[in-house]
């Protein structure tokens, strides 16, 4: 079995079964699981066979979500898996909690912080500037380009 097979087996199981928010965090943990694992130089058939079968993880993570409402997801592997996933992630993403709201990052820079928004302001002001420049400077040599393809126009006309 290749992890794309674990994870279609595993994403069919919880179909239906739990809500889809919930199966892509559990399909995305274990994608996640799977490489880190054999980044570490277990092979990808090892690790497969040390989790076992999808399906039994599958009505493991169902019964266990049904009967504590998420407690399970919260107190298990979120944590730590997401506490490592912040430091992973790469460019633009944005995260919502019903705790916290929306955390809005690029890379472990919290654009929706206080120091974020001065850091966006502060960007936004230098990219008007370094446009306001370029326009500044090739606005004169476009008028004067026009003006003396107008004049040469006027001067020899339109043949054809």
């Amino acid at each position: 079995m290749t992890r794309q097979e674990f994870l279609e087996e595993l994403r069919i199981s919880l179909q239906g079964e739990i809500n889809q928010g919930r199966i892509n965090e559990h399909l995305h943990y274990y994608d996640t699981y799977i490489m880190e694992e054999s980044r570490k130089g277990k092979t990808e058939q090892q690790v497969l066979e040390e989790l076992g079968n999808p399906r039994l993880i599958a009505k493991t993570l169902i019964d266990t979500e049904g009967n504590s409402e998420g407690a399970y997801w919260e107190s298990s592997y979120s944590s730590e898996y997401r506490e490592s996933n912040q430091t992973t992630k790469k460019g633009f993403h944005a995260n919502y909690s019903k705790d916290k709201g929306w955390d809005i990052r690029f890379g472990r820079f919290r654009l929706n912080s206080w120091y974020g928004k001065i850091v966006m302001m502060l960007l936004a002001i230098l990219v008007i500037v370094v446009v306001a420049r370029i326009v500044a400077f090739l606005l004169p040599l476009v008028i004067g380009v026009v003006l003396i393809l107008t004049a040469l126009s006027l001067i020899f006309g339109r043949r054809g």
